[in-house]
């Protein structure tokens, strides 16, 4: 199962084919998926699960989630078959008519008595457990009031009024209910401009403080914090639903709070293009990977705003390029809907939170669904901004102090690197592998601890009298100085950096990838420290990833190859050894990966050794010879001290392309955030 555009319009839509009657096409391919699941036209869209260990509902779950689990297919697939009704209103899936459908499927869910009630604010308090105050129903009801407003006129204006009142009866209970503190408060928003919009009198200074909260979340460039971290739910959630709610409610009660609202919008999607690829492709980054090309949301929710200059071309190509990105594969579904992965099924990326109906909030970019035929999103020609203009031998760099995240368009391979900062968590805490990583590829997905040594993308910290190698759990931002991004990273941080164990990073970019200036900062000896690169995982063909040692003067390297992609991991000073070693069930591309890797020990406490680790971890997506320049970026490194350790002063890296880069710790510890 996959889906193909047919008779795609390349004169619109040069690189994806993609125009509007395309979109609607993948509504309905999607929705076949959905609908191969019921037995019958008077269940509720459930898919047949194929996770039952990370995802609910599960014999650990609350029993709010056997109903919550019911609102998620049928809320989450209307978001599919809404803005696909308001075009195509007659429409019929596997011989069941769609706004039929809907409409029986909504009155039933929320009717006491009816085989398919989903309960109610109450019903849900008495049975939840303990410390159980917010519910799953409250994120569903904002996206089942999305889609009623976008097929008003094909499902919502067809319910008597009766029928209405029981409806807003229902989403009363969650919009004045307890909701959490991020991107949350949202839902109850848009649930509260929905009862306005339909006439009922809501409580204005409740709408006002869950409006003053989600503006008190903006940290610039864009970027909401959403609790506590930076991740996908700053586009696909905040940047999606905020310019709903001025729509309906913003503009005209809180014209303050909505124009915040349109001018981070506006930003973000000024910077956010910086993180997608060559091919408008996402990268595997933070929490709900399945979401997938959600993440391209706001460059459809954008043009809802009363004032937008987000160029239209461009808007269309990411949202199609990053549908096509998943959709296009066949590994993707499982049961007909998505999987529980990014492509394939992928446990080890898997929140509690979701369930098998959670994957269809890829839904988000259908809003442009819901703009006319002759609106400039679907009239004008595709075009890939920036990277239109960029050639083999450059990059394109944006720094977001706000979110403490470098994007790097890498015009060697065609790739989007990002480093991100700004991570604080538990030390062995599930969401770590996710987050706290010395960069994210879209060539190149993460891979999942094991805990064994060497990891993808990090170090890893070995004591010899310990169990158990050691993870960083706490990533800081230091900014960005002479192109240079500065980072430091602590191993089990607990509450106070004394005496822990760190990594002081520092990193710029080349056409393939980065160079990596990291200086140790271990008070204890006896351990074995390792850093590996982006993990390289096999398509499955026994014997294709191949290994080969290059050396030079002053570096050697690591490359691993397939057919169409190759991978560095070079060293220039500091590592000991370059290893590669084999690993199984770690990647969400399959079931084999390999991973380079640098090592080296140290045998007793404040040891004086090297410090520095000078490392080029560079990637083509080709199978070219490298070129010299391209494999080995760096000419020559000069020390400050005289043993060229990197024990103190800067490091002046003398780059092939002639540049001269400056790396400096001196006063990083002043400037370091979360």
């Amino acid at each position: 199962m996959r889906f193909t555009v047919q008779n795609p319009d390349y004169c619109l839509s040069p690189y994806t084919g993609m125009g509007r009657e395309h979109w609607l096409d993948a509504c309905e391919f999607l929705l076949e998926g959905i609908f191969s699941n019921l037995s019958s036209k008077d269940e509720l869209p459930l898919s047949r699960r194929a996770e039952f260990h990370v995802s609910y509902p599960q014999e650990n779950s609350s029993p709010t989630k056997t109903y919550a689990e019911k609102f998620e297919g049928l809320a989450r697939s209307f978001l599919i078959a809404a803005p696909l009704l308001r075009n195509r209103p007659a429409c019929v899936i596997k011989g069941i008519p769609l706004a039929k459908y809907y409409k029986r499927m909504i009155l039933g869910a929320v009717t006491k008595g009816h085989k398919n009630y989903l309960l109610g604010w109450e019903e849900l308090t008495q049975m939840a457990r303990d410390g159980e105050k917010t519910f799953q129903h409250t994120c569903e009801c904002a996206s089942l009031v999305i889609g009623l407003d976008q097929c008003r006129e094909e499902i919502w204006d067809t319910y008597a009024q009766e029928e209405k009142d029981r409806i807003l009866d229902y989403l009363e209970g969650f919009g004045r209910g307890k909701t959490e503190a991020h991107n949350w408060r949202l839902f109850n928003m848009l649930i509260l401009g929905f009862l306005y919009k339909e006439g009922r009198t809501i409580d204005e200074g409740l709408m006002r403080d869950h409006g003053e909260n989600i503006l008190a979340y903006y940290a610039g460039d864009g970027w909401y914090r959403d609790g506590h971290r930076f991740d996908y739910y700053t586009p696909w959630a905040f940047h999606v639903y905020g310019p709903v709610w001025n729509v309906w409610y913003g503009y005209e009660k809180e014209p303050w709070i909505a124009a915040k609202i349109e001018q981070y919008a506006n930003k973000m999607t000024g910077v956010f293009s910086s993180m997608f690829d060559r091919d408008g492709h996402v990268t595997l980054w933070g929490r709900s990977g399945i979401y997938r090309n959600a993440a391209a949301s706001p460059y459809a929710s954008v043009f809802l705003l009363q004032n937008t200059k987000t160029d239209a071309g461009y808007a269309r190509w990411v949202n199609s390029a990053a549908l096509l990105q998943f959709i296009g594969r066949e590994e993707v579904f499982v049961n007909g809907v998505p999987s529980l992965g990014f492509y394939g099924q992928f446990p080890p990326m898997v929140q509690g939170y979701s369930c098998a109906e959670s994957p269809y909030w890829i839904a988000n970019p259908m809003t442009a669904l819901t703009l006319p035929a002759d609106h400039p999103f679907w009239t004008a020609v595709e075009n890939r901004g920036d990277w239109e203009k960029t050639g083999r031998d450059t990059y394109l760099e944006q720094v977001m102090d706000g979110p403490g995240i470098v994007a790097v368009r890498l015009g060697g391979n065609g790739a989007c690197e990002f480093r991100t900062a700004k991570c604080l968590f538990e030390p062995e805490d599930g969401y770590i592998p996710c987050y706290v990583r010395l960069g994210f590829n879209s060539h190149f997905p993460w891979e999942a601890f094991d805990y064994g040594g060497a990891e993808a993308m990090q170090y890893s910290l070995f004591y010899k009298e310990e169990q158990k190698p050691l993870i960083p759990n706490l990533m800081l931002y230091a900014g960005v100085k002479g192109g240079v991004m500065y980072r430091k990273e602590y191993f089990d941080f607990k509450y106070c950096f004394q005496g822990a164990a760190s990594i002081a990073l520092a990193d710029f970019a080349v056409p393939h990838g980065m160079i990596r200036v990291d200086k140790l900062q271990i008070p204890r000896g006896n351990f074995e420290l390792t850093m590996g690169a982006y993990g390289f995982a096999s398509d499955g063909n026994e014997g294709e990833v191949s290994v080969e040692e290059i050396n030079i003067k002053n570096a050697r390297a690591v490359v691993l190859k397939k057919p169409g992609s190759q991978m560095a991991l070079v060293s220039y000073s500091g590592w000991e050894k370059l290893e590669v070693k084999r690993r199984e069930g770690v990647s969400p591309l399959g079931q084999t990966s390999y991973l380079a890797y640098g090592k080296l020990e140290r045998s007793r406490d404040y040891e004086y050794a090297p410090y520095v680790m000078v490392t080029a971890v560079v990637s083509k997506a080709d199978d070219q010879p490298w070129k010299e320049e391209e494999l080995f970026p760096v000419e020559k490194i000069c020390y400050a001290d005289k043993d060229g350790y990197g024990a103190y002063g800067p490091v002046e890296l003398h780059m092939k392309d002639g540049r001269i880069v400056t790396v400096d710790f001196e006063k990083i510890e002043g400037r370091l955030m979360v």
